[in-house]
C-alpha cells in the first residue's frame, strides 16, 4: 500500500484490559470501509485502521513477553485493537479529499512511532507492517448500558530490547466447530444444499447482544469485519452449548 505525503503544515468483540502502556504490534493496516466494501467518507475526511496485537510486558526492560488476552464468557482469545486514524481530510472550501500526512498531523506521528521518517514522497504502510511500537490503552464506554472497553489512547516509539523470534505471535481466536453426529438412516435422507449464509437461532441473551452489535455496525461503531467477528464468537458459543 502507497499513500501520498505532503510538505505543508496544517494549523466487534471489544477487549478490556487494565489501563496502562504495552508493547504492541502492528500487524495490520485497512481502509475504513461500508459493509459494501466501499471507503466511508465522513464529514471530515477518510480513516484508514491500524490494527495492533497487544502484549504483556516484563517489568523490568518493558519487553514484549506474551500476548494479552481477554476472556468473555467461555472463550479466551488474544487482545487485538484497533486504532482509527484520519489518512485523508476534506478541504474546507472545495471539499475535496487531500492527504493527511503532514509534518504535524496526527497520522504522522503515528507513523514516525513505527520507524517511518517523513518524507514528501509517501508511506510504504507494508513496510511498517510487524514493527513495534508502545501504546497507551485506556478504557471508554459503548452501547446503551455503557460497556466498558479498552481503546488505544497514544503511541509511541518502542524503546525496549529487541523483540526476540521466538516470541508467541499474536492469533485471532477462531469459533470451535462442533461436529454433530447422525444415524447411518439420516445421512442418506440429507440433502446437498450449495453453501451460503445460516440463520443462527440465539438464546434471548445472545440474541440481545446480536441487536446491540448490529446497531454498532449501522451506526458505524464498528466495521463489517469487526461485525462479523462478534457474531462469529456469539456462535461459537451458542454451538458449544448443545
Amino acid at each position: 500500500m502507497k499513500l501520498p505525503a505532503s510538505d505543508k503544515t496544517s494549523a466487534f468483540t471489544k477487549p478490556h484490559i487494565r489501563k496502562g502502556y504495552y508493547p504492541a504490534q502492528l500487524l495490520k493496516v485497512e481502509e475504513f470501509k461500508d459493509k459494501d466494501g466501499n471507503a466511508v467518507e465522513g464529514k471530515y475526511g477518510r480513516q484508514l485502521i491500524f490494527e495492533f496485537g497487544i502484549y504483556a510486558a516484563d517489568p523490568e526492560s518493558g519487553a514484549p513477553t506474551q500476548p494479552m488476552t481477554h476472556t468473555e464468557g467461555n472463550m479466551t482469545s488474544d487482545v487485538l485493537i484497533s486504532k482509527f486514524v484520519y489518512h485523508q481530510y476534506k478541504d474546507k472550501k472545495t471539499n475535496e479529499l487531500q492527504t493527511a500526512i503532514t509534518p504535524n498531523s496526527a497520522i504522522t506521528k503515528l507513523l514516525k512511532a513505527l520507524g517511518w521518517e517523513f518524507s514528501a514522497e509517501g508511506v510504504d504502510i507494508d513496510a511498517l507492517l510487524n514493527a513495534w511500537v508502545e501504546v497507551n490503552i485506556d478504557d471508554y464506554e459503548y452501547g446503551d448500558d455503557k460497556q466498558v472497553a479498552s481503546t488505544i489512547k497514544d503511541v509511541n516509539p518502542y524503546k525496549g530490547p529487541k523483540v526476540g523470534s521466538d516470541l508467541k505471535p499474536v492469533t485471532k481466536k477462531e469459533p470451535t466447530k462442533v461436529a454433530k453426529q447422525v444415524k447411518h438412516e439420516a445421512v442418506k435422507e440429507e440433502k446437498v444444499e450449495e453453501p451460503g449464509p445460516k440463520k443462527i437461532v440465539f438464546n434471548e441473551a445472545r440474541q440481545k447482544k446480536a441487536d446491540e452489535f448490529k446497531k454498532m455496525l449501522d451506526e458505524k461503531m464498528v466495521t463489517q469485519g469487526g461485525y462479523d467477528k462478534m457474531i462469529e464468537s456469539l456462535e461459537a458459543e451458542q454451538a458449544s452449548d448443545k
